[in-house]
């Protein structure tokens, strides 16, 4: 093989390498770009969930809130007319109160178990 002939081998073998390497550096930037692009993705879908975690949980909190006021709602309605039904209530204290609620209650048949409430008179919701 003449000198010229191995140069030239040199040069083609050269030239390949550094296609080959050209080409492995654009290959890794472009794996470098998409990884970068899944990143951004992954942070906003991570951000986006995060809020709709924070959404149901404000949710839920508003579904106990209304339900905590709706049931004090409904003890103090029912402790006024409870209240309104037995002379001077505001006198006695819990204990002759629940006394004189079980003496009227038991009274009745079957305890208190025997209370029939009408049907136009019950809260169907």
């Amino acid at each position: 093989m003449s000198f010229n002939e191995t140069l030239n081998l040199k040069n083609v073998s050269k030239n390949s390498n550094e296609k080959e390497l050209i080409r492995t550096e654009a290959d890794y930037e472009k794996a470098l770009a998409e990884r970068d692009k899944l990143q951004a993705e992954l942070d906003r879908l991570t951000k986006k969930e995060t809020q709709e975690e924070h959404r149901l949980s404000t949710m839920q909190n508003r579904y106990k809130e209304q339900k905590r006021r709706s049931r004090n709602h409904r003890l103090i309605e029912r402790g006024a007319i409870l209240e309104s039904l037995i002379p001077n209530a505001e006198s006695y204290t819990n204990e002759p109160i629940k006394h004189i609620i079980m003496i009227a209650f038991g009274n009745l048949p079957g305890g208190l178990q025997g209370i029939h409430v009408p049907e136009s008179l019950r809260d169907n919701s």
